[in-house]
């Protein structure tokens, strides 16, 4: 049986672990890294030694197409080691990419909870299962909460 600190330091030392960290600071990064060379990509991932990119629109597709070499070597510069050797583009459609601001993230709308004017006025037995849980809901969502 190992110890858990010798478990992390052989997984943090591996070449693909670091690499790993490499890539985690390359995507918050993405445009001091491109400078003005991609304006339209934004960073997705990678699979294998495809980077991943997605852009608005075709236009931006096509923009971002003349500039993959351009990619390809600020990103395996920064790096330090040949990583990729090719770029996939792709509609980000909704997709949040890599490089966004923390917190950016599309809020999702909730249903208000439900505001119910006579809620608390049966009257019934406290003693009684029933009777406690529908006074601990009146509460819950009664008017005025």
């Amino acid at each position: 049986m190992r110890h858990l600190g010798e478990l992390i330091v052989a997984f943090a030392s591996r070449n693909d672990a670091a690499l790993g960290f490499r890539l985690a600071m390359l995507w918050p990064r993405w445009r001091e890294v491109l400078g003005h060379v991609a304006p339209y990509a934004h960073p997705l991932g990678h699979r294998r030694a495809t980077l991943l990119a997605g852009v608005e629109d075709a236009l931006a597709m096509q923009e971002s197409h003349y500039d993959a070499p351009a990619i390809l070597e600020a990103v395996n510069g920064f790096l330090g080691q040949q990583v990729f050797d090719k770029v996939q583009f792709d509609l980000l459609q909704g997709k949040t990419p890599l490089d966004a601001l923390p917190g950016s993230a599309p809020a999702f709308w909730r249903l208000p909870a439900p505001r119910i004017a006579s809620l608390g006025k049966l009257s019934l037995d406290p003693n009684t299962a029933v009777g406690r849980t529908y006074a601990a809901y009146a509460r819950q969502f009664g008017p005025g909460r």
